[in-house]
């Protein structure tokens, strides 16, 4: 087979032309929407079962999409092969089921063998074709037409327009179901939890925090030196300076350390307590209660907590007092937020 070479203006305009096709058909495709489209909805929503998606060749593909599209925003859905549902898989369908049923024509004989058994053990059918008088059409309990307009593209035969109606179709079914369930921004994160949204949504302060031995801790009293040697040896690049009830004096950190080192010639007579008030950024300030986070705030929050007032690391606490853990900005950037 021949490549035919054209100009890049000619191969552009070829492809808009094919897009504003589409786009002339998804228009129609919205201005033909009737009643049926809500008698489906019903039937969906009113089901306990898990809905089936079913279809062969490209209706297939578009089956997968639209049962998988389904089941992430609040309606439980499957897709099944007609043929696999004909030799075994139908024994998965409980009566009362509803099958969403997707084909061009209406009349693929392997798909509507299926429907036929579908209907026979008690299930209820929404069909997405053209002709009403289609032998799917016939055997469903609702119809969704299609519109019948020529495929895009050149030669107006391979599946592109009636793909992409019966795609548009389910994902209007799929919203509107969304929007009735009263389905969340959170509910979509929990089946999403390893998704850029579902760790916006579901990571907390807990998650990413380090805690117990991995917490660099020492108490006011103790020597410079243990304070090195804690901020040092946990690799956190700080340490929690605490009272001896635990409760949390301040945070020493290494910059903590460089603006200390230019303020103080013998550091190493200080204690832990004395070598974090020298070190603050205006030690002559009034001392007031450290800011900390409890283990339930978003990792969102804590990034715009650190943002906000330029520091890079926040300290877990959630009775606002005694250290629970750390959690630092390159952490919250490593789990894919910053």
């Amino acid at each position: 087979m021949s490549v035919d070479c054209r100009p890049p203006d000619q191969l552009v305009e070829l492809a808009r032309k094919l897009l504003h096709e589409q786009s002339h058909a998804l228009s129609v495709l919205s201005d033909s929407l009737t009643h049926a489209f809500a008698n489906a909805v019903e039937l969906v929503r009113e089901a306990k079962q898990t809905m089936v998606v079913t279809g062969i060749g490209k209706s297939g593909l578009i089956a997968r999409k639209a049962a998988a599209t389904l089941a992430s925003t609040g309606t439980p859905a499957i897709f099944m092969h007609p043929v696999e549902g004909l030799h075994g898989d139908l024994g998965a369908v409980p009566p009362g089921a509803v099958l969403l049923a997707l084909s061009k024509s209406g009349e693929t004989e392997e798909l509507n063998k299926f429907v036929h058994h579908f209907r026979r053990i008690g299930g209820r059918v929404i069909a997405v074709c053209e002709l009403p008088t289609s032998q799917l059409a016939q055997l469903a309990e609702v119809h969704l037409a299609l519109p019948r307009l020529p495929e895009a593209g050149p030669l107006g035969l391979a599946p592109t327009t009636s793909t992409l109606l019966t795609l548009a179709l389910c994902d209007a079914l799929a919203m509107v179901l969304l929007d009735l369930r009263r389905f969340r921004a959170e509910d979509f994160a929990n089946f999403h939890p390893d998704g850029s949204l579902g760790r916006r949504l579901l990571l907390r302060a807990s998650d990413l925090m380090h805690s117990g031995t991995e917490l660099p801790k020492v108490d006011v009293k103790a020597p410079f030196n243990d304070l090195i040697l804690e901020v040092t040896s946990r690799h956190l690049g700080m340490a929690c300076v605490v009272d001896d009830r635990g409760v949390l004096s301040g945070v020493f950190t290494d910059g903590d350390l460089r603006r200390l080192l230019t303020r103080c010639e013998t550091p190493a007579r200080l204690s832990a307590g004395e070598a974090w008030r020298l070190s603050r950024r205006d030690p002559d300030e009034p001392q007031v209660r450290c800011s900390t986070v409890s283990s339930e705030t978003l990792a969102v929050e804590c990034l715009r907590l650190m943002r906000e007032s330029e520091i890079t690391v926040l300290i877990v606490s959630d009775d606002g007092e005694r250290p629970q853990g750390v959690v630092r900005l390159q952490d919250i950037v490593r789990a894919g937020l910053g």
